[in-house]
């Protein structure tokens, strides 16, 4: 994972441990400021489950746009603004993979959005914040510009590979990284700079059991449909096949005391 500052500089981030960010001499990385006193303004924290920005004092730090006051769980391809600084985080290890199968944009928006455990894209939208957008086989989905600088893109499965393509000449942000048409794996961030989304496949090991995607979940939401007859008429004699078993002997018994007495 690494920090690029102002479009220029990439500061690599530890595996384990913290980068301090502000105008004192002693912070990890200088940042141009129009206040002249030094001071330390924030930290980026980054281990093995997740990336933190901790805030050292009451600085006025954009998160996407959004303020944030002390702490913050951070994303590949977030942007923080602080005064006329921009500092981009990015995933260097996960680099999309580009896609050479035809696919058109779709202009037309799948309006049918599920809180539920099955792949797809979620979103970290304000209007729609951790919302899933179903992706399957026979759908998709189109991402609509939510200002005249964003960018509209399309996810769609092609020869089994779930995919992505922006607006032509345009580019968007994969795990921090430009990109234009390519596969998207589970885990993913996509970054439009006014837009959030990201990637979720059901049963891989990146989802805590708390998740409502993890697998364990997921057969309480996504369970079989079955016939309604045959679950009834089959799933009794299976859910009780042990007491009608036990009830069988004890019939077996009573009737050969019953013989053995009357001899």
């Amino acid at each position: 994972m690494q920090v690029e500052v102002n479009n220029k500089d990439s500061i690599p981030l530890p595996s384990l441990g913290h980068v301090i960010f502000g105008t004192d001499q002693l912070c990890d990385v200088s940042l141009q400021s129009s206040n002249s006193e030094p001071r330390k303004i924030f930290s980026i924290i980054n281990d093995k489950n997740s990336c933190i920005i901790e805030i050292f004092q009451d600085e006025n730090i954009l998160l996407n746009h959004l303020p944030i006051k002390e702490m913050a769980i951070l994303s590949p391809g977030d942007i923080i603004h602080i005064e006329e600084n921009q500092l981009k985080l990015i995933n260097e290890n996960r680099l999309p993979k580009e896609c050479r199968t035809p696919f058109k944009l779709n202009n037309n928006t799948d309006k049918d959005h599920l809180l539920t455990s099955v792949s797809g894209l979620r979103s970290y939208n304000k209007d729609s914040f951790g919302e899933l957008t179903i992706v399957g086989d026979q759908n998709s989905f189109t991402h609509k510009p939510r200002s005249k600088s964003d960018v509209p893109f399309s996810v769609s499965y092609v020869d089994r590979n779930l995919t992505l393509l922006c607006k032509k000449d345009e580019n968007i942000e994969i795990n921090g990284n430009k990109a234009n048409y390519v596969i998207l794996k589970n885990g993913d961030y996509i970054s439009t700079g006014d837009a959030k989304y990201c990637v979720e496949s059901p049963g891989t090991s990146s989802f805590s059991k708390y998740s409502p995607s993890h697998p364990r979940n997921i057969q309480l939401s996504e369970e079989y449909k079955i016939d309604i007859d045959n679950k009834n008429s089959s799933g009794f004699l299976k859910n009780n096949l042990w007491w009608i078993t036990l009830l069988i002997g004890l019939i077996a018994i009573a009737i050969i005391l019953y013989v053995l007495k009357n001899q």
